[in-house]
């Protein structure tokens, strides 16, 4: 599983850790697989790239790009002013801005948001688009250039307003077939779109439109203007048509590289389609069918669980929760909520198990990542080498004896018992500062990969001390114990009294080389005597392997070394970040 949550404060921090443990319970990370939806005019308003043009640089150089081509193609003309405006107070359902101007502006914001996910490692796997926000999908899949995207949205925008007549949309909560039966009852009405199964849009000149709003109240229907100054998607764009096309012929889009969803028939253009000027002709004059690009994304792409929407509000993003509940889908932007969304989002895309780059994001503001326990993994065990390989050792000819503590078994099984009641607390302290369940604290696990941190067992040891009434190390815990088995045993030791000693064979010395024995010889040195246990244990052995356990035990120590390294140097970095800022 993945996590990620969003707050100002300490207090919004813990408080959303406390509502992810009490929500339902989450589904593990996907494959990440994400799908670009690009949004129309009508979500665009006065402001709208304000929260990111400020923040992001990657932002500000491609809208500053994108103002310098506008002023030149339109003799002086700014699509950067409306876009980083005020709103003044202004109705969401008026239209601000004129068309010539929104439709670039759109597309241009676009291409930053694009720009930006791309920073932060987030690439489409599928993308689509509302209307004219086809062309910040082609932008996306790489079939068309910034610079000739914006090209054709300002001429396409240019070329509606010289050569179309005035008109109206309106969206109505009704299915295809209601809507259809509406617009055959106003001459100039069409459906225009249709976004869902009961959201439809109609258009047309702006007195028919006018005439289809008195009908609709007549019977109850509730309606919505939307904030648009013609009848995009019907006959009215048909004057327009023509130099479109010309238009279209002066650019040479590419291929696209992911694949592309038509809002003209929500049927799949796959990597290597190259849109041409009849297509963005069509797309220009016929219906949107956007319930149709979900209906496919539903049925083509399981591997795409979350949609983002790519625009200044949230739109497309409401449209597919509705129609597809089993995928994510979240808004970049939402008009008045700042950079929210966009953290939102980020933490969405994060859990579904998208690469987030969380460096693209912090760049600049002074954030950096702060270390934590890190996660105690499920391990398993996929050995590969050779079974235990040990020649058998020679047994010694003469022992020594030497002074060994006597144990009968009465006192080992005390000692046991002991070790076994200090093992039990270990596991429930270290289960409690580490907040785990006792019953997921292995004895024999490391508590480096239990998530443990130096710190945190600091806190560990000084409870045991005060329970056991002993002291422990550091060095001996990390160099000697490690585990909460090997704790115990060194706990229990210090608090068990030594036992007598009695006499034990001791091993003897191994045979020492010729040159070796004449010179102790000739400085009358007694040899000095050998651990033939541990002689034995490691042993040189010609046809001999390391065996499994050797290799574990090597694997173990590095792990843990590395661990205690990487946990001081965090620490050291900390104490040093914080001695900076006094």
């Amino acid at each position: 599983h993945r996590l990620a949550v969003r707050g100002d404060t300490v207090a919004a921090l813990t408080g959303a850790l406390d509502d992810w443990l009490a929500g339902p319970r989450p589904r593990p990370a996907g494959t990440g697989g994400v799908g670009f939806l690009c949004t129309g005019q009508g979500s665009l308003h006065r402001g709208a790239a304000r929260p990111l043009y400020g923040r992001f640089a990657v932002v500000r150089e491609v809208l500053d790009a994108c103002e310098r081509q506008f002023a030149d193609l339109t003799g002086g003309g700014s699509i950067l002013g409306p876009l980083l405006g005020d709103t003044g107070g202004a109705d969401p359902g008026e239209p601000v801005l004129d068309t010539e101007v929104a439709q670039p502006a759109l597309f241009a914001l676009q291409c930053a948001l694009v720009r930006l996910w791309r920073e932060a490692g987030v690439e489409p796997d599928v993308v689509a688009g509302h209307s004219v926000g086809e062309y910040g999908a082609l932008y996306a899949a790489g079939a068309l250039s910034a610079e000739d995207g914006l090209r054709l949205t300002a001429g396409r925008g240019r070329l509606m307003r010289e050569r179309c007549a005035p008109g109206a949309m309106v969206a109505v909560p009704t299915d295809t077939h209601t809507a259809r039966r509406l617009a055959a009852e106003v001459p100039g009405v069409e459906l225009a779109v249709m976004n869902g199964e009961h959201s439809q849009v109609l258009a047309g000149p702006a007195a028919a439109m006018a005439r289809l709003t008195e009908l609709l109240a007549e019977r109850g229907i509730h309606a919505r203007t939307l904030p648009m100054l013609h009848a995009f998607h019907t006959a009215v764009m048909d004057p327009a048509l023509d130099g479109l096309r010309e238009l279209v012929g002066g650019v040479e889009p590419r291929p696209v590289r992911v694949p592309f969803v038509s809002g003209l028939d929500g049927r799949t253009r796959p990597a290597g389609w190259v849109p041409d000027a009849d297509y963005l002709v069509r797309q220009t004059r016929e219906p949107v069918r956007f319930a149709d690009v979900l209906g496919e994304l539903g049925a083509s792409y399981d591997n795409v669980g979350t949609l983002v929407e790519i625009g200044p509000h949230t739109t497309l993003s409401g449209l597919a929760r509705h129609a597809l509940p089993g995928r994510a889908a979240h808004p970049t932007l939402r008009r008045g909520a700042g950079l929210a969304p966009l953290w939102d989002t980020a933490a969405g895309l994060y859990r579904a198990g998208a690469p987030v780059d969380w460096r693209a994001f912090m760049a600049g503001t002074g954030g950096r990542r702060i270390p934590l326990p890190g996660y105690r993994f499920q391990h398993k065990d996929y050995w590969t080498g050779p079974e235990n390989h040990l020649p058998r050792p020679a047994q010694p000819e003469q022992p020594v004896l030497r002074e060994q503590p006597t144990r009968d078994g009465a006192e080992v099984a005390q000692d046991e018992a002991a070790v076994e009641r200090v093992l039990q607390h270990i596991i429930k302290v270290t289960a409690k500062h580490l907040s785990y369940d006792t019953s997921e604290i292995a004895e024999d696990a490391s508590f480096f990969d239990l998530g443990a941190d130096s710190l945190q067992m600091i806190g560990v040891l000084r409870e045991l001390e005060e329970e056991h009434r002993v002291k422990v190390s550091m060095r001996e815990l990390f160099e000697e114990a490690g585990t909460a088995r090997g704790l115990a045993v060194i706990i229990a030791g210090k608090a068990t009294p030594a036992p007598a000693t009695a006499a034990f064979p001791a091993p003897v010395a191994a045979p020492a080389p010729v040159a070796e024995a004449e010179r102790r010889a000739a400085h009358d040195t007694p040899p000095a005597p050998v651990d033939a246990t541990r002689q034995d244990a490691y042993a040189t052995r010609e046809d001999a392997y390391a065996t499994r356990q050797e290799v574990e035990e090597l694997r173990r120590q590095l792990q843990q070394l590395t661990q205690v390294q990487l946990q001081l140097m965090g620490q050291l970095s900390q104490l040093l970040t914080a001695q900076a800022g006094r």
